[in-house]
């Protein structure tokens, strides 16, 4: 068994006008350059309006360079607490007028300052099959529990880590030779195959909820 993939539409949904995102980050970005490649190929309709990084060194920030994508880096170390940090997020956002969150990477916990403001419309992309392994550090400790099977999960942000509604799955088997490298390059994988689907499918309801005095 090579993987799956739950649900699996034939067509990701299209939008028009497109979705105005954000993207926060705080890795090397390969999930952000999955997005920005299916944008381009007309796979998700969307345009990235900014992204925001808590990471000087965060490699995101080359992926905007390539893409032409306005960035922010917002540095953590900067704030004294997660509010003073989301309120500086908040007031970068409002420069932007985006309409979603898409969180790929992001290595720090949101506050309601941050949710309140965009509730419903934040979503994440994590390393596991949750509701197992949440928190940093899935990797290992999908390793450590000689589980059989993991993957990754798309699904929307709320005040609890790793706990808001789960849109995505795709689940692949741990095999005997998988260290954190190899494992982690599968998890990526299936990540670069659900990211795009998994917003699209969140759109879907933000947009009906949140959006209709926007005439969307």
């Amino acid at each position: 068994m090579d993987g799956f993939i739950y649900p699996y539409p034939v067509e990701i949904p299209k939008f028009k006008p497109k979705l105005d995102l954000a993207i926060l980050a705080s890795g090397k970005g390969s999930n952000f350059e999955r997005i920005m490649e299916d944008i381009n190929n007309n796979i998700l309709d969307a345009t990235i309006k900014c992204l925001i990084v808590n990471n000087p060194e965060c490699g995101a920030i080359d992926v905007a360079k390539k893409y032409l994508v306005p960035y922010n880096i917002i540095n953590h170390k900067d704030y004294n607490c997660r509010e003073e940090l989301d309120n500086a997020i908040l007031n970068t956002l409002n420069n932007y007028d985006v309409e979603g969150i898409v969180m790929v990477g992001w290595m720090r916990i949101v506050t309601s300052i941050l949710l309140s403001k965009y509730q419903g419309r934040v979503v994440n992309l994590h390393p596991s099959l949750l509701p197992s392994f949440k928190g940093n550090k899935a990797i290992q400790q999908t390793l450590l529990s000689k589980v059989k099977i993991t993957g990754c999960t798309v699904h929307l942000v709320d005040e609890k880590v790793d706990s808001g509604e789960i849109i995505i799955q795709a689940a692949f088997p741990v095999k005997q030779n998988h260290d954190e490298i190899t494992l982690l390059n599968s998890v990526q994988k299936y990540e670069h195959k659900i990211i795009s689907l998994g917003i699209a499918l969140s759109a879907l309801n933000w947009r009906k909820k949140y959006l209709m005095d926007k005439n969307y």
